[in-house]
């Protein structure tokens, strides 16, 4: 079960989800609707409880589609207005952070992470190579997808239904500094929730701002995402669907020393927004310098065959926190993945090809309904492509403006 902040489908799992056909009903009146809720209804079904919420962006379009139960007892579907922990579909907003205060001139992805976290008496280097900012949002600095501390273990947790909640910012940092590398980073893929989790350290103190200002600043006021946050009010509350797994409902994570990895909460309206903004519809139009940190976040970074060991990556790409598989003529999709232990989620979208998925689901995480949902869409989104993606990257290249 992927219950590190998230499991990892690296080689992506669209290139598999291969030969779906839905047809549409014949009496629709709304067939990208009708569309949507078929595939949706399809995939809640075999998780047997829950709800799904899924929001979709076609051709300049959007429409949510909500099923299921929120989880509360007599409560009806969720909708756009729901609330979910969103798990790792957080990493692209760190990764967007990034990109701003690279844009402002702040950092520069090459800036070695030592340079910025004051907090840790060390940061580890191999044989004098350091890690960089860029080695932690592409999951190439050699770092695990968790530490292992005097009071966090995967082995031996003391609460396996709200496994961070012991790990400390604090206990990070000592675990750091008394970590080996193994490889030269930026030569290896591996998926890790605490390189991310660094990185928005180092974020907050080269900046001297909590993470929440900085996404409050780089993206949520900017972008009107006014559901994204990491803490919840009394009327998010009330509007937050419940997790579940294997039937029973879970507590929500709590994760002080994750938060930039995984912390996340948002809804469906919320995350078709930030849709609609990757793809270049901002509200009242994007400013220059919008657009500029939203192409640095969608820049490619590295390539998995360019890698020593490019692991889960395979042939896939990282931008700063996204992954990125190859439509057929050559465009990138960006995608991100996630689970806690009671939700599942994923978002994807093309430029190019002028769609995006989002879908949010509280069933058991391991069924992943939400992947499910949103790769049966976005294949049929490229239905009318030759059925397989091909990995022939456009590279964008990452430069300090």
């Amino acid at each position: 079960m992927r219950m590190r902040g998230e499991r990892i489908g690296v080689g992506l799992a669209i290139a598999a989800v291969i030969g779906l056909a839905v047809p549409a009903r014949a009496d629709a009146t709304d067939p990208l609707r009708d569309l949507v809720a078929q595939v949706a209804e399809q995939r809640l079904a075999e998780a047997g409880h829950g709800g799904l919420v899924v929001g979709v962006v076609r051709d300049g379009r959007s429409l949510v589609v909500g099923l299921g139960s929120t989880g509360w007892p007599g409560s009806g579907p969720p909708d756009g207005r729901t609330v979910f922990q969103i798990a790792s579909l957080t990493k692209p907003f760190t990764g967007t952070i990034l990109a701003e205060l690279i844009r402002s001139g702040r950092v520069a992805p090459s800036d070695p992470l030592r340079r910025h976290l004051q907090s840790a008496a060390r940061v580890p280097d191999f044989q004098g190579r350091p890690i960089r900012l860029v080695d932690l949002a592409t999951h190439t600095a050699g770092l695990p997808n968790v530490p292992e501390t005097p009071n966090f273990s995967w082995a031996r947790l003391a609460d396996p239904r709200n496994p961070y909640k012991p790990l400390t910012p604090a206990e990070v940092d000592r675990w750091l500094a008394g970590y080996e590398l193994s490889a030269p980073p930026g030569t290896r893929f591996s998926y890790s929730n605490v390189g991310m989790a660094v990185l928005g350290e180092a974020l907050e103190q080269v900046t001297q701002a909590s993470y929440a200002e900085l996404l409050r600043r780089t993206v949520t006021e900017r972008f009107g995402l006014h559901d994204t946050t990491l803490t919840l009010d009394a009327d998010q509350r009330a509007r937050k669907a419940v997790g579940h797994a294997r039937g029973q409902a879970v507590p929500d994570w709590e994760a002080p020393a994750m938060q930039p990895a995984f912390g996340l909460y948002s809804t469906a309206d919320d995350l078709v927004r930030w849709l609609r903004v990757n793809m270049g519809d901002c509200p009242g139009g994007c400013p220059a310098a919008a657009v500029q940190t939203l192409a640095l976040a969608q820049s490619v970074q590295v390539e998995g065959p360019a890698l020593a060991d490019p692991g889960s990556l395979g042939q896939g790409a990282m931008a700063l926190g996204w992954f990125v598989a190859w439509a057929q003529d050559g465009s990138p999709i960006f995608w991100h993945s996630g689970a806690t232990g009671g939700f599942n989620t994923y978002i994807a979208f093309s430029r190019a090809h002028r769609w995006g998925v989002v879908a949010l689901n509280n069933s058991d995480p391991a069924r992943v309904v939400a992947d499910r949902t949103a790769i049966d869409l976005l294949r049929l989104f490229e239905a009318d492509r030759p059925e397989r993606l091909e990995r022939r990257p456009a590279r964008l290249a990452l430069r300090q403006p």
